[in-house]
C-alpha cells in the first residue's frame, strides 16, 4: 500500500503513547501496553489489553515495552508505534509511514536512541528526526524558545519527572527523578492495606487517585479485598485520609527541582522565579500538585491547558536534536 504522505509527531512514554498527524487536530492517545499469550503472539493493545488480560491473567501477561525512558521490548513498541500510525492516519492497512517528529529525553544515551529508532523503522516510518521532550513540551506550552531569558519545565510522567533548564533555544541543565504518578497510586495502596486492612488492585489505586481532587464529599468509596475475612468489599475512606498520601511525593519533586536550580547559572534562576515553571506531563493534573511546588519553591506554577499533550503539539517547532 502506498505510504499516507503525512507527517508525524510522537511520543512514545512509558505510561502513553502519544501520536498527531501535522494536518489533524486530533492526539491519539494509547496505553503503550499490549496483552501476550503464553506463545508470545499479540492479542490485544492499549486500553482493551488492560480490560481482557484483568479478566484472563491466566492465559494473559501485560507487556509495557518502554520502561525508564529506554525501549525494553521493541517488538511491542514497533506493533503498538504501528498501529498508531495506521489509526491516525486512517490507513489500516498501511505499512510504511514518511516522515515523523520523535519527542525523546533530554541527553537520551547513544544505545536507547538506537533502540528507539529501531522500533520505529520497524513500524514502518521512514525517516524520523528527534527533538528534546523539554524543548518540545516548552514550545507547545507557549514558552518563546528563542529568548535569552532562562524557562524551567517539569515533567511529570508515570515513573519519572524530568525539569530541564533552558534558554536560546537549548537545554542548559537537565535531570530526572525516579518519582512519578505510580508513587502516589503505591502510596494510596500501603495506606489501604495497613490502616484499614483493604488491599486494592493497581487500577482501583488510579481511579482513586484521580477522584481525590473531585469529590464531592468528604469521603470517596474504595473498592478492594478485606484482608481479615478475605472477601471484596467496599469502604468508605475520608478524603483528608487519602489526600495527605501524595504529600510526600509531591516534595520529593520539589526537592529535586531545587536541586536542579542550585546548580545553575544565576541570571537563569532569577528569570525563572520571575517568570515561574511550566509543569507539564500527564502527571501535572494531579490533585494540589501545582499548589504544593508553588509553596515549596516559592514562585510561580503554570499548567497548560493540555499538560500530557505539549511534547507531541509543540515537536514541529524545535529545532533537531
Amino acid at each position: 500500500m502506498r505510504s499516507p504522505a503525512r507527517g508525524y509527531s510522537i511520543d512514545l512514554g512509558s505510561a502513553m503513547l502519544r501520536v498527531l498527524a501535522r494536518d489533524g487536530q486530533r492526539v491519539l492517545h494509547m496505553p503503550t501496553v499490549a496483552a501476550l499469550d503464553h506463545e508470545g503472539r499479540i492479542r490485544a493493545r492499549g486500553s482493551r489489553a488492560v480490560e481482557i488480560q484483568s479478566s484472563r491473567p491466566d492465559l494473559l501477561t501485560l507487556v509495557r515495552p518502554v520502561l525508564q525512558r529506554s525501549v525494553a521490548d521493541p517488538m511491542v513498541a514497533a506493533y503498538l508505534l504501528r498501529a498508531a500510525l495506521q489509526e491516525v492516519s486512517g490507513a489500516r492497512k498501511a505499512r510504511h509511514f514518511a516522515a515523523a517528529t520523535l519527542c525523546v529525553p533530554d541527553r537520551m544515551g547513544e544505545l536507547q536512541v538506537d533502540a528507539l529508532l529501531a522500533a520505529c523503522e520497524t513500524a514502518g516510518l521512514r525517516r524520523v528526526r528527534l527533538v528534546a521532550k523539554s524543548l518540545a513540551a516548552a514550545a507547545g506550552s507557549g514558552v518563546p524558545l528563542a529568548e535569552p531569558a532562562g524557562a524551567l519545565v517539569v515533567d511529570v510522567g508515570a515513573e519519572r519527572t524530568s525539569a530541564a533548564l533552558l534558554s536560546c533555544g537549548d537545554v542548559i541543565a537537565t535531570s530526572s527523578v525516579p518519582v512519578g504518578g505510580l508513587d502516589v497510586d503505591a502510596g494510596l495502596v500501603r495506606l489501604l492495606r495497613h490502616r484499614h486492612g483493604l488491599l486494592i488492585s493497581p487500577t482501583e489505586a488510579e481511579r482513586v487517585k484521580v477522584r481525590i481532587g473531585t469529590a464531592t464529599t468528604g469521603a470517596l468509596p474504595v473498592r478492594g479485598h478485606d484482608l481479615l475475612r478475605s472477601l471484596p468489599e467496599t469502604r468508605t475512606i475520608p478524603v483528608s485520609d487519602l489526600a495527605r498520601v501524595p504529600l510526600a511525593t509531591y516534595d520529593a519533586l520539589a526537592k529535586h527541582v531545587l536541586a536542579l536550580l542550585s546548580d545553575s547559572p544565576p541570571k537563569l534562576v532569577e528569570d525563572v522565579y520571575d517568570r515561574g515553571l511550566v509543569l507539564c506531563g500527564e502527571g501535572a493534573r494531579l490533585f494540589g500538585l501545582a499548589d504544593r511546588l508553588r509553596d515549596r519553591l516559592r514562585l510561580p506554577v503554570h499548567v497548560p491547558d493540555r499538560p500530557g499533550d505539549v511534547g507531541v503539539l509543540g515537536a514541529w517547532d524545535v529545532a533537531e536534536v
